[in-house]
């Protein structure tokens, strides 16, 4: 049963890794293109970008844990997880800032609200964000300095069961670890939080305008409000992705003893994957650019494979 969970859960990630380096990697390069044209790259598209490489990172670092536990688990020594802690955090910590600066980004260029902080932010969100985003960067890197530093030998979940004291081992970890979970968790949570009110600000102001819409309409296809519409869903299908990432990600690292709970550690890293792919397929669908040339890309494709 374990041999074939774990087969199962390498070949869907290996899936999800594929499709979303597709997805991501076609984000960035259309952006990169766009620059070289140009000869200057919009806001959005800066943001677009840094999402994108930093979401192909998180998703080769999330295969890469996974492969390890489900097919060399002998070899995930505590080096190996102390690399992987960095890199993971480092990878986190910049795609949940990049996240949060497109959200409020969305949240000052489409909702519609009257309050003065909303509009003195409105008029401001081409000087001040790039400028939160470069800082945000910055600062994930001093968590990912900072989780180096304070790791230490007690970074050895895999190895405790060959332990004599297991639970004086288990303890001993936890208080070593929790100066880590404070930093990562004080940190981790303001784009967390900024991600989550900006959507949730976003969906209210959608919700508000789409109802008046309804009972101004004409016609039940009014195009305006299907655009409504479908940038709700989007956006509500992006806290749903947010949420569980989260989610899983908190739920691993409270679960020390990976062999113990490995079934649950697969079937949640198979779950995590999902946000960072499913949310740039639908940052895709929704960007009016990035749409026509994914169609293109796949019209070509289809008339390459008949000929």
């Amino acid at each position: 049963m374990s041999n074939t969970l774990d087969k199962i859960c390498v070949t869907v990630v290996s899936g999800e890794l594929l499709l979303g380096i597709l997805a991501n990697g076609f984000i960035g390069m259309m952006n990169c293109v766009d620059w070289v044209k140009t000869r200057k790259i919009s806001l959005l598209n800066f943001i677009l970008t840094g999402l994108a490489i930093s979401r192909i990172g998180l998703l080769g670092i999330i295969a890469s844990h996974l492969f390890f536990i489900s097919l060399y688990p002998s070899l995930y020594t505590s080096n190996r997880l102390r690399i992987f802690r960095v890199m993971w955090t480092l990878a986190n910590n910049s795609g949940a800032w990049f996240s949060a600066c497109l959200s409020i980004f969305y949240f000052l260029k489409i909702a519609n609200f009257s309050h003065p902080a909303f509009l003195w932010l409105k008029w401001r969100i081409d000087r001040g964000v790039l400028r939160v985003l470069l800082g945000c960067c910055f600062l994930s890197f001093l968590i990912c300095l900072t989780v180096t530093l304070v790791s230490d030998d007690f970074q050895t979940s895999f190895d405790v069961e060959n332990k004599r004291n297991l639970t004086q081992k288990i303890q001993e970890y936890k208080t070593h670890i929790f100066p880590i979970l404070v930093v990562f968790g004080m940190v981790g949570i303001i784009p967390f939080a900024l991600s989550m009110i900006s959507c949730f600000l976003l969906i209210l102001s959608l919700w508000r305008h789409t109802w008046k819409m309804q009972l101004n309409a004409t016609s039940s296809r009014d195009p305006s409000m299907e655009a409504h519409v479908r940038v709700m869903k989007s956006m509500v299908s992006f806290l749903f992705l947010f949420v569980l990432y989260y989610t899983g990600m908190f739920s691993i690292l409270l679960n020390i003893p990976v062999k113990k709970r490995k079934v649950f550690i697969l079937l949640t890293l198979m779950a995590m994957t999902i946000y960072p792919v499913a949310h740039s397929i639908i940052l895709i669908v929704g960007h009016n650019r990035l749409r026509l040339a994914a169609l293109r890309v796949l019209w070509k494709l289809r008339i390459f494979f008949k000929g």
